[in-house]
This record gives C-alpha cells, sequence and structure tokens, in this order.
C-alpha cells in the first residue's frame, strides 16, 4: 500500500500517520483539515462552487428539513402559535406541586419509602435553619477561619455537636450547631 499522497488542493505531498486507519487512508484526498474545508459546502464535500451554483442551492434548500430535523430557514414560520407561550408567560405548573402527579398518582411512587431523616433535611424548616446558622458565624468556619468570599467558593456544613441522627430534640438547637468548612467537617467526623 502507497503511504504518500498528494493533497488535491495545496499540492503537497504527505505521509500516513499511524493513527490512520487502512480504510480512512484509502480514502483521504487531503493533507490537512484545513486544506479539505477551503471551498467546501456542506452538499458536496471537497469541490469548490461557483457563486451560480451556491445561488442555486440557497433556493433549494430553503424550507428544507436536513438530517438534523430543523429547517434551515425559518422566516416566516407561524406554525402552533396557539399552543406556544408568549413572551413572559409561564406554565400555570411552575412552582405548584402538580396533584395529578404527587404522592401515590406519580408512576415512579414506591409507597413513601423516603427514610425519616431525609424528609427533615429537604424540609424548608431545615433550610431555614441552617441559613440563620451561616447567618450567626457570618458565613465563616469556626475550626479554621476560611470565609466564603468572591474567588474563594468555600463549602459550608451545618455541624451538629451532638449526632443528627441519635438525638432528635437537639436537631434545631443553635447552641448545638456550629459551621464548618467541608474539609473541617470530614475532619470532625
Amino acid at each position: 500500500m502507497q503511504n504518500v499522497k498528494q493533497c488535491k488542493n495545496c499540492h503537497s505531498n504527505f505521509i500516513k500517520k499511524s493513527t490512520v486507519s487502512k480504510k480512512k487512508w484509502a480514502t483521504a484526498k487531503f493533507c490537512s483539515k484545513s486544506c479539505a474545508k477551503v471551498g467546501v459546502s456542506p452538499s458536496n464535500k471537497g469541490i469548490p462552487l461557483s457563486e451560480e451554483k451556491k445561488l442555486h442551492l440557497s433556493k433549494v434548500l430553503k424550507g428544507r428539513i436536513c438530517n438534523t430535523g430543523k429547517t434551515h430557514f425559518k422566516k416566516g414560520n407561524k406554525k402552533g402559535l396557539k399552543t406556544q407561550f408568549k413572551k413572559g408567560d409561564t406554565s400555570y405548573w411552575k412552582g405548584k406541586k402538580n396533584p395529578h402527579f404527587a404522592g401515590p398518582n406519580n408512576p415512579k411512587w414506591k409507597g413513601g419509602v423516603t427514610p425519616e431523616h431525609k424528609k427533615v433535611r429537604w424540609s424548608q424548616k431545615y433550610k431555614d435553619f441552617r441559613e440563620e446558622i451561616f447567618k450567626r458565624d457570618n458565613y465563616t468556619c469556626k475550626d479554621c477561619g476560611r470565609k466564603r468570599k468572591s474567588g474563594d467558593r468555600v463549602i459550608l456544613n451545618a455541624h451538629h455537636k451532638k449526632s443528627f441522627a441519635d438525638y432528635e430534640k437537639l436537631r434545631f438547637v443553635k447552641s448545638n450547631v456550629v459551621t464548618l468548612c467541608k474539609e473541617c467537617h470530614k475532619n470532625r467526623h
């Protein structure tokens, strides 16, 4: 098999690279991607097009659907305006739970198997409590002193001195909770 070919664009000789397969080498015509792109149109790769041919192709392709499923030119496309949201409108269900798919009505419902500690941690009450603790501690880790600021993204955790799992009554007691960064929180545990 021949390992040297001549580029059809710049007419320089180029050698087969070790990374190129035999099948790809058999169809290779250009020495580089930049040579291959010169005068190329999407419809016929590698053949330079005249201005007349380009004009003809643009007229033919208007309104046609390409392999991505999108039309090339969408000017004047007025389909489905009644079903589309107007600018600034939102869905009725945005931000609300849709009762038709909430709880047991949801196809992925498994009978309410969420563990109790996850229900507490995901509740709005717990999120507000954590935010209060962070504000109290001025968004600063109490062990190393790192603070949230631009350029230094510190992930903060609310650490329970007495375990969250073992002491249910102390989960929302402020004196039991302290702000720690992620690294210091790992060291504590």
